[in-house]
């Protein structure tokens, strides 16, 4: 709160405009002849304000720069310009208001030395100045057209500026300390006329009383007018003069007798001062004449009204010089370090960040290094740069395969998930030592933008939200408040209960709403749900139960992340349209099994991703028709980016795109790790979030949530968790029986005399859920509940995967050492956000 306050422009302005009355503020009362009352009084009032301000601004700078300000040369600049403003105020050493004196006692070399000692301080004063200098050039530097050169050095700029600026401050002030030093020892270049004159008129006035001596009462004696009058065509030559005289009585007592020396009366037509300081007095060393006014009161008062404007405008004259002869170096080794090391430096960093921009193309990501408005240390540029390369190098060495020495070190059921589920490659062995950096599991930890559709403009969502609020389902099978939570358990509902939960997820709820109550009918809906159903098979797992178990998922993931705000209507819409038939015409049989037959469905697709493909031709076959089109409303560009929307979300739902989608998102999160954990601690949807992570990469997260929800059972309340679980497995044996017969080779996963169920389900959560969750989690930081039931729903499978098979202790350990540490991921994850 201190910062901002000391680098703010009415704080400098201030200081900088104290800072010239401090300088030049008494030589100006000085020079403009204001009277001493209440010139005096003014004056101080102001210089003391200038003084506390000073000492306020040495406070602050010690609280904010606690560090570096204290001892160094600014400070004790700062100190020394602040101490001598005791030099300006009269209630203390100032000299406005006190006449000068001088008597026979006067030291010459002292006088000097004080001299001296007070313009130094008051030249401290100006180290100031060069600060407020350096904001100066600083603010300059900033507004420079650097357009040729995005990577522009400029705190190195500041810095050199900052050093090189003190060096020269230090000089400037040094010399001027020192060249009034060198002439201490000299003999003072002072007129002594002033004290002879004093001598010499005690003199004459003891000539005129001796002469007087003797003579009769009322005599008068010329010889002390005749000096005074000599004295006064004397002072005519310069532009100082005697004014009044004091001690030198006309009337005397001689002997009893009253006699008269003339001479004080002939300087009352002489003018007179109106400030003090402009007087100079200089007594009678010694009295000749026994009288009450000598010795002590017999003085000389000379008017040094020009005197004094000459000396304290040339005062300022120096001041204004040494101002100008530190702006011009200033400025002059700005340019110089400018053109000799900033600009190479900059062409430098320009070279670092376009080579830096080509090779983040090439993992399809967009510089974002110019983002933001902060600035940056060149040094972190380079090693925030250099940093993301080491991450998505080692992004890029992963692979979607493993070595026989890595699949060696897992269980059977881990392998089985690798192999069967994921569809893992074998690789070669690996000898370097690099095989452990590219294991598969390193693989799994990172990923990178792609771009999507915008959201819905804002009379477009007003539009929407005008619409009549009358429900499509008129009960509800469970609460309301159920379907907005993870407890929604669709296996424990009939068929009828799980179509008014579609429904309503595609009508009633706040989604839908703005979905699908604004992009088609309910009449044609409900006849697309029903050809939809009915083209589900009658499966343990993959059948119209798990359709809307998915449905469901991908809805509280579009409420969660606040889709409203990043994804459009249409987006939404058709995403999940594709949850509810990505699995549709599903056999029970997995891809490679099919590829591996030969099925009619790998020959049409050329083996790649058969089954999602015929999810996706199955849905569109059945829009295709007039009275079950659920796109018939859109025109023809929305039609077509819900068509991309739903190919590509259940094409990503093949698990052999699994690493693939891993790398992406931990791609992004890699880039935009700052904005993310930014938003794990703020309430409310930051903008930049919005922007730069959600907007940026919606088709990545529309893929993400399809895929996220088809494996999302294990974050699920443990119960429903495992039934779900049960189902896989069930599903997985039929096919094993199948591939038995078939004489074909046994997926791991797949035979069910081999296969510990519980044990399955710790390799399934460890290497295919774990890692797609928790980089899900850290971009979406309001997700973080599903990764700590997931790490509890682990523990229970270790559970009962002991009591099942009486592992070695061994065994157990390694189990236990995986659940700990999803545990503390779980932990990490909930922290950030609390």
């Amino acid at each position: 709160m201190i910062r901002p306050v000391l680098e703010s422009m009415v704080f400098r302005v201030t200081l900088v405009a104290c800072l010239i009355f401090a300088l030049f503020g008494g030589g100006l009362f000085v020079v403009l002849d204001v009277p001493d009352d209440p010139g005096i009084l003014v004056l101080d009032t102001l210089m003391t304000a200038v003084t506390i301000l000073f000492l306020l601004e040495m406070v602050i700078n010690g609280i904010v720069d606690y560090k570096t300000y204290p001892l160094s040369f600014f400070f004790w600049m700062d100190a020394l310009g602040t101490a001598s403003m005791i030099f300006e105020i009269s209630t203390l050493l100032g000299s406005f208001g006190k006449m000068q004196t001088a008597n026979g006692s006067v030291d010459a070399m002292l006088m000097r030395t004080a001299r001296a000692a007070k313009v130094g301080a008051r030249v401290g004063r100006l180290s100031k100045l060069m600060k407020c200098l350096s904001y100066y050039l600083r603010e300059k530097d900033k507004n420079m057209d650097m357009s040729s050169n995005p990577a522009e050095a400029k705190k190195l700029s500041t810095r050199l500026m900052m050093t090189l600026s003190t060096k020269v401050s230090f000089l400037t002030i040094l010399l001027v300390l020192a060249v009034p030093l060198f002439t201490i020892g000299q003999y003072p270049e002072q007129d002594l006329s002033m004290l002879l004159w004093a001598k010499r008129l005690e003199t004459e006035y003891k000539r005129a009383y001796d002469q007087l001596q003797g003579l009769p009462a009322g005599s008068t004696s010329t010889i002390f007018k005749d000096s005074v009058l000599e004295m006064k065509d004397f002072y005519t030559m310069v532009n100082y003069f005697v004014y009044e005289i004091d001690g030198f009585d006309k009337e005397v007592n001689i002997s009893g007798n009253i006699s008269y020396i003339p001479g004080a009366d002939e300087l009352v037509d002489m003018p007179g001062v109106m400030q003090m300081s402009d007087v100079f007095r200089v007594s009678v060393p010694h009295c000749l004449v026994e009288r009450p006014e000598c010795p002590g009161n017999a003085h000389m008062y000379f008017n040094f009204h020009s005197p004094r404007r000459i000396e304290v405008t040339e005062d300022m004259a120096l001041a204004f010089f040494i101002i100008l002869l530190m702006i011009g170096v200033s400025t002059n080794l700005n340019q110089t370090l400018h053109k000799l090391v900033v600009q190479p430096m900059e062409s430098m960093l320009s070279v670092v960040k376009d080579n830096a921009a080509q090779l983040l193309k090439q993992f399809g990501l967009e510089d974002d290094m110019e983002q933001g408005e902060e600035e940056v240390e060149e040094t972190e540029l380079l090693e925030g740069i250099f940093k993301k390369f080491a991450r998505l190098a080692s992004l890029a060495a992963g692979r979607n395969e493993a070595t026989a020495e890595e699949l060696a070190g897992m269980d059977e059921s881990a392998r089985g998930v690798m192999m069967d589920m994921m569809n893992v490659q074998v690789s070669p062995p690996v000898t370097t030592d690099a095989a452990a950096s590219s294991s598969l599991r390193n693989s799994a930890v990172s990923g990178g933008p792609t771009t999507g559709s915008e959201g819905p403009e804002n009379g477009e969502m007003s539009a929407m939200l005008d619409l009549p609020d009358v429900p499509v389902v008129s009960s509800m099978p469970v609460p309301r408040d159920t379907v907005e939570s993870w407890e929604l358990d669709v296996l424990s509902m009939d068929a009828d209960a799980q179509t008014k939960v579609a429904l309503h997820i595609f009508f009633d709820s706040f989604v839908g709403r703005t979905t699908g109550r604004y992009w088609t009918e309910a009449a044609t809906f409900k006849r697309f749900h029903s050809v939809v159903k009915a083209g589900y098979n009658d499966l343990p797992y993959h059948n119209y139960a798990h359709a809307c178990d998915v449905l469901h998922t991908v809805y509280r993931l579009l409420c969660l992340s606040a889709a409203s705000k990043w994804l459009g209507s249409v987006d939404q819409y058709a995403l999940l349209v594709a949850a509810l038939c990505h699995d549709i015409g599903h056999a029970g049989r997995t891809n490679p099994f099919l590829v591996e037959l030969g099925d009619d469905l790998a020959l049409r697709y050329n083996d790649k991703s058969p089954l999602e493909n015929m999810h996706c031709a199955k849905l569109f076959e059945i829009a295709s028709k007039e009275e079950s089109d659920v796109f018939k409303s859109m025109d023809r560009d929305n039609k077509k980016q819900a068509r991309r929307v739903c190919i590509a979300s259940i094409l990503h739902t093949d698990n052999a795109n699994h690493f693939e989608m891993v790398r992406e998102i931990s791609k992004i999160y890699e880039m935009t790790s700052e904005v993310c954990n930014a938003q794990a601690r703020h309430p409310d949807m930051l903008p930049q979030y919005v922007e730069q992570v959600m907007q940026k990469n919606c088709m990545q997260w529309v893929e993400l949530f399809l895929h996220f929800a088809d494996v999302s059972n294990p974050l699920k309340p443990f119960d429903i968790c495992k039934k779900w679980a049960w189902r896989v497995l069930d599903e997985f044996f039929e096919q094993g029986d199948e591939e038995k017969r078939l004489g074909l080779p046994v997926g791991m996963l797949n035979d069910r005399d081999k296969i510990n169920r519980p044990g399955s389900q710790h390799g399934f959560i460890q290497f295919l859920v774990a890692p797609l969750v928790y980089t899900t989690v850290k971009i979406f930081p309001e997700l973080h509940p599903v990764y700590s039931q997931m790490a509890e729903n682990l523990d229970q499978w270790k559970v009962l995967w002991v009591a099942e098979t009486a592992p070695s202790d061994e065994d157990v350990a390694k189990k236990e050492a995986d659940v700990a540490k999803i545990k503390d991921q779980a932990l990490e994850l909930e922290t950030r956000v609390l």
